[in-house]
């Protein structure tokens, strides 16, 4: 078996931060150590992969593109396997990967999910996703340290809370600061906050924070908090040596797995998270916090925000009164190189843990309108691929021009991204936003109450 998989080293990502991005370049620095592989350029067309043959594997860690490799394959006989790759939830990216991919998948293929609570998600709005033909695989822990789970400061005594991550509403970083202040001022001052991540609006900037602070009636908070912007990958360690506890409350509709989540339990640092989402199959039942989901708005794929809350009382008492397990993570195996390596090979990881069935069961997705007479979106969603990142800018523009002609708006927006002189397969902002202007516009959806007596995991069946 031959492994061909785009060379994912060469795009610069340079002030972009995403986890999805990071895993990416990991794969392919793996897979050019331990197998076959052979690389090519995705953005250069069906004849990146024209060397593919019978046996061969095409691997699709790339970012929401496997419609691609797939409808290539369809258009020009090809008969290897292809193992795609399925990195957010609720996004429109990956969604229409799905759509696009559906009629096309084969027996053999394969989509392999960072969780079973996302492959859960997908199981129920894709009948191409089948129980056989996906797997949770996403190898991680084989890159990081491999450190005894800390002792937990006992009630009573100084406790360092850390934040690491987007700060952002939809990860509900605005609990973690009610929350810190809260415990600060229950404490007496014994608690201290470190958070490290990009702010993502105005109010999350360090004076903007401090203000609203002040503004809360416990000024000595200010003092006990530490608000550090990016720390690079190289930094995880003294990170996480700063802290005793990490705190993810995020309940982000694209969430599917948490990356900090496996950082922090890889260095001793116990993690407190939503009880809805990935973090159910990862972290003891304790540090689960209870959390109330949204059932009343309509989301958007095309934009990322809270699916719900978590309850901060119970998330205070948990902190104050250490009412929470060790760092442990509890099945390390789908997050190991083997198990990524022997899903490529044709032999998926079977067994799953428990994980949450409360929120993918939730999930009402509108449905599509139906496509006019001859139009077919995997052929127009290559067709915009190839002129995007080809620089056939005045096919794209031309594009836009019908789209603005149809709908009325002429949106600078995607105007921008056609001029600006980059083009970069790992930048979500740019293409996927083109796709959805003018390919496959973004479904919505609604969040359903639980009925009454739901549990909250299952088992290893989805």
């Amino acid at each position: 078996m031959r492994l061909h998989t785009h060379d994912y080293r060469a795009p610069d990502t340079d002030g972009i931060v995403d986890g999805a991005v990071l895993m990416h370049r990991e794969m392919a620095d793996l897979l050019t150590r331990r197998t076959t592989t052979a690389l090519h350029d995705l953005t250069t067309g069906p004849r990146a992969v024209s060397g593919a043959g019978g046996g061969d594997v095409v691997y699709a860690g790339s970012g929401p593109y496997a419609f691609l490799y797939h409808h290539w394959r369809e258009r020009h006989g090809g008969d290897y396997r292809i193992v795609r790759e399925v990195h957010t939830a609720l996004w429109s990216g990956y969604w229409a990967q799905e759509e696009l991919c559906a009629p096309l998948v084969r027996p053999g293929d394969l989509a392999l999910f960072p969780t079973a609570y996302t492959r859960r998600l997908f199981l129920h709005h894709f009948p191409s996703v089948t129980r056989a033909g996906s797997a949770v695989a996403y190898p991680m822990l084989d890159r990081l340290p491999r450190r005894r789970p800390r002792p937990v400061p006992a009630a009573g005594r100084p406790l360092r809370i850390g934040y690491l991550g987007a700060m952002s509403l939809a990860k509900n970083v605005d609990q973690v600061l009610s929350v810190y202040a809260r415990c600060h001022r229950e404490s007496r001052g014994r608690v201290s906050l470190l958070c490290a991540g990009k702010p993502n609006d105005p109010r999350w900037e360090p004076d903007a924070v401090r203000a609203a602070l002040r503004a809360g009636g416990d000024p000595a908070a200010v003092d006990a908090l530490r608000l550090e912007g990016i720390w690079p990958q190289r930094r995880l360690a003294a990170f996480f040596d700063a802290i005793d506890v990490l705190l993810f409350p995020s309940t982000a509709s694209r969430e599917t797995l948490g990356r900090v989540v496996l950082e922090a339990l890889a260095h001793g640092v116990p993690v407190l998270a939503a009880d809805v989402g990935p973090a159910v199959e990862l972290l003891p039942a304790s540090n689960l916090v209870p959390t109330a989901l949204d059932t009343h708005g309509t989301f958007d794929m095309g934009r990322v925000g809270p699916l719900g809350r978590v309850d901060e009382d119970a998330l205070t008492e948990k902190l104050l009164t250490r009412d929470f397990a060790p760092a442990a993570l509890r099945s390390e195996a789908p997050y190991t190189d083997e198990a990524f390596l022997s899903a490529l090979r044709g032999d998926p990881p079977g067994a799953e843990p428990g994980h949450d069935r409360t929120l993918p069961d939730a999930v009402r997705v509108a449905p599509r309108p139906p496509q006019g007479p001859g139009q077919d979106p995997a052929a127009a969603a290559d067709r915009l691929f190839l002129d995007f990142f080809q620089r056939r800018d005045e096919a794209v523009h031309a594009a836009l021009d019908a789209h603005a002609a149809r709908t009325g708006h002429d949106d600078p927006a995607l105007r921008r991204i056609v001029d600006d002189p980059a083009r970069n397969l790992a930048d979500y902002r740019a293409f996927p936003r083109l796709l959805d202007a003018l390919v496959l516009p973004p479904l919505t959806y609604t969040l359903a109450p639980a009925p009454v007596g739901a549990g909250n995991t299952t088992g290893g069946t989805p």
